[in-house]
């Protein structure tokens, strides 16, 4: 009945505590000695604390997604829990009125915002904005600490949603911590009288400990199921990539990016740099500044015939030169765009993409996460060697006005050429050659007509520069053209097992229609700085240094920080690819072709079997160690009283030591049972207390084992060593003692 009272004022402290921080009231607490570590006066904070601290960790990874006044209406919910600030509120009449507005109408409003935001009821970030929103506003009614046990449970839920947005490593670790501190609440929580902390980490050790093995059972065992339903993202994200449009300065600011646009897998070999063209979107409109796509091209699907140009890809072509397509796997990162990118030419197979006629690969949805797909390179080919009219005319089309240099100097050097498209392409290289052209990833701004000042004024710019330029002459001389965008090069990761491209390696290069030839790709650049497609743009910037970011001591500055951030993410990168590999991109797939390579699995039944049996020698293995923990430990010498009491007590329970009995005393009173019942000629004989049938026999024994008792643990010996040969004689004989005895 004592303990029950102690416990349940213990219950009580913990609950007027917390309930007391949730009201507003002061509360004392009794803090760490000033010479205490910062870590142990965080854990020793109160539950209450604790909770709030795990709102800012959950809540904080949002951000990236959420709308920003939801945001807001977060970070006010959580400063207006704090117990100072309740205090305020709860102090003035006015203030009062205010706080319990908010605590009634704030759900309700925020409800109207992401209507008005969304403009939906349905949607992935709609139903993440929806699931923040309830956890904001059940902290407006957090009194009690089984409100609290509501909001960190919503909490593991607000946590496990960032998942739906993205599986990446940052994503997961910013998981790990929030649940780490979610935790930590719990356990709070659950030891809110607890002052000083003492092993609140120590509890959240074992709590890991024993779910990490059972983590990775399930991960490997698990069956995968393939998605039920998908779901679209309802915003946009704006992300860096290649954009739907092109003008010059665009990619120049992504060629400063190292951050990495895509992987790719080789089955066979991989084709040398030079022919590394990524090619995505086809530009022929162009209305004097920005060249766009032309909404007129035929498409392609999956299970339908494949079109002319693959049934006809190898029939111009002489047998000696035939060979089969390079097959490859691509590995894009978000770009919140439909269109892929693939090696010129690319073809795809999957049911979910289609293949455009300017070979353009296009995904049903837009790509708003990692995306693995199949393509095959067919090479070389003649694309389109005769030409339709309106494909012509779409080609050849150029403003009215504007750049009257550039169209002028078209003229004359294609009639110079004698009128040959060939020749003449030679006469523009050469006549860029002769010039004081360069390449620079900091071009200078452009105006209204920007060939002109390109090609006559400024004469420094990036690949766009250079491919725009190139296509606007070439059409003002009567020869088809269009722009390329997409990507150049790349280079190996740090292993060597993987292609990878970066934004840095954004690309421009123009495709002209020959006779005879149909599209053939020319790159402009090659012109200038043949090296950027030889060696790539990272080789490139290497050689020329802080020259590629202009002058002066701002350049080298750039250039220094280039160079640091290259390396920083490409560790980041290689780290990132291996977890969305192995970890992310564990599917049925993958998991079939491992379970058969490391457990011989070959059967969903084996599976399941196997998953079970793990399942069960983890608990088990969990279950000893949790007994080997919480297993008394006995000293040496205490040992085989124990093991004594516990065989007296099962022939009378009245004769086992109790717990909060010294080994002395009940050696003594157990002496002096044995006697008393002995003299008294009671039923309980000696032989039935041990297995020796003479009591004096006993005593005797009992004496000797309190002498030794006596000196091993308070005695002289109690200072020897362990190993000392008289501290061992003497323990050897107290436990021959009690074997006799037993």
């Amino acid at each position: 009945m004592t303990e029950f009272k102690q416990s349940s004022t213990i219950d009580a402290k913990k609950t007027a505590g917390f309930e007391q921080l949730a009201l507003g009231q002061k509360v004392t607490v009794r803090p760490e000695s000033n010479e205490s570590k910062w870590y142990r006066k965080l854990l020793a904070l109160p539950a209450y604390y604790w909770v709030m601290m795990a709102q800012v960790v959950v809540v904080l990874p949002h951000a990236a997604h959420l709308p920003l006044w939801l945001m807001g209406f977060a970070v006010v919910s959580i400063i207006a829990q704090l117990p100072r600030v309740k205090a305020r509120f709860k102090k003035q009449a006015h203030l009062k009125r205010v706080y319990q507005g908010m605590q009634m109408l704030g759900f309700l409003f925020g409800l109207l915002g992401l209507w008005l935001t969304y403009n939906t009821a349905f949607g992935l970030d709609m139903g993440v904005a929806f699931l923040v929103l309830c956890l904001v506003s059940k902290l407006w009614e957090m009194y009690k600490r089984r409100d609290a046990y509501v909001v960190l449970n919503l909490s593991l839920f607000v946590l496990a949603a960032l998942f739906l947005m993205d599986q990446g490593l940052v994503t997961t670790l910013e998981v790990i911590v929030g649940a780490v501190v979610v935790l930590l609440a719990f356990i709070a929580l659950n030891d809110d009288s607890n002052a000083r902390g003492d092993g609140r980490l120590r509890t959240l050790g074992v709590l890991g400990v024993g779910a990490l093995p059972l983590l990775v059972v399930l991960f490997l065992f698990f069956p995968r199921l393939p998605p039920l339903w998908s779901v679209q993202l309802s915003g946009q994200q704006a992300t860096t990539g290649v954009s739907d449009s092109m003008s010059p300065g665009d990619f120049a600011n992504l060629g400063q990016s190292t951050e990495l646009a895509f992987r790719v897998e080789f089955a066979e070999g991989q084709p040398p740099q030079q022919d590394l063209y990524w090619r995505g979107l086809v530009f022929s409109d162009f209305d004097g500044v920005t060249w766009r796509p032309s909404p007129k091209k035929s498409q392609w699907v999956a299970g339908s015939p494949p079109p002319a140009w693959v049934q006809n890809a190898f029939a111009t072509v002489p047998d000696d030169v035939r060979s089969a397509p390079n097959n490859y796997r691509m590995i894009l990162e978000p770009t919140q765009q439909n269109w892929l990118f693939g090696l010129d030419y690319p073809f795809s197979q999957q049911q979910d993409i289609t293949t455009t006629s300017d070979f353009t690969l296009l995904n049903n949805q837009p790509v708003t996460q990692q995306l693995s797909y199949e393509v095959a390179q067919f090479s070389p080919m003649n694309i389109d060697p005769v030409l339709t009219e309106a494909s012509r005319r779409e080609n050849l089309a150029l403003p009215n006005e504007g750049n009257p240099q550039s169209r002028a100097l078209a003229k004359q050097l294609f009639a110079q050429s004698g009128s040959d498209p060939v020749r003449y392409i030679a006469a523009i290289e050469d006549w860029i050659n002769q010039t004081d052209f360069r390449y620079t990833l900091s071009p200078p701004r452009l105006n209204n007509n920007r060939i002109d000042e390109f090609l006559f004024n400024t004469k420094a710019g990036f690949c766009e520069h250079y491919s725009s330029s190139f296509t606007f002459m070439l059409r003002a001389a009567g020869i088809p053209a269009r722009v390329v965008a997409g990507y150049q090069g790349g280079e190996p990761s740090r292993n060597g097992n993987v292609w990878e491209v970066r934004q840095m390696d954004a690309h421009a290069w123009t495709e002209v229609w020959l006779e005879g030839q149909g599209w053939v790709r020319v790159d402009p650049t090659a012109f200038v700085a043949p090296e950027r497609v030889e060696q790539g743009m990272n080789a490139m910037t290497q050689q020329q240094g802080s020259a590629m970011f202009g002058d002066g001591a701002s350049a080298q500055i750039s250039y220094q920080q280039y160079q640091m951030l290259q390396t920083l993410r490409r560790l980041s990168d290689q780290a990132s690819y291996y977890w969305q590999k192995d970890v992310v991109g564990y599917d049925q797939d993958t998991q079939a072709d491992s379970l058969l390579k490391w457990f011989n699995i070959r059967s969903i039944m084996q599976q399941i079997i196997w998953l079970a049996a793990s399942t069960l020698i983890v608990m088990t293995f969990l279950i000893l160690i949790i007994w080997q923990r919480r297993r008394k430990l006995w000293h040496p010498v205490d040992l085989p009283l124990v093991q004594l009491s516990q065989r007296v007590g099962k022939r009378d329970k009245l004769l086992a030591r109790d717990d909060n009995e010294g080994q002395l005393a009940w050696l003594e009173r157990l002496a002096s049972a044995i006697d008393s019942r002995h003299e008294g000629d009671t039923h309980h004989t000696a032989s039935q207390l041990t297995d020796s049938d003479d009591p004096i026999v006993i005593q005797a024994k009992l004496l000797e084992i309190r002498q030794d008792y006596r000196q091993l643990r308070y005695g002289r010996l109690s200072t020897f060593n362990h190993n000392h040969l008289e501290y061992k004689a003497r323990l050897h004989q107290l436990k021959k003692n009690v074997r006799e005895l037993l």
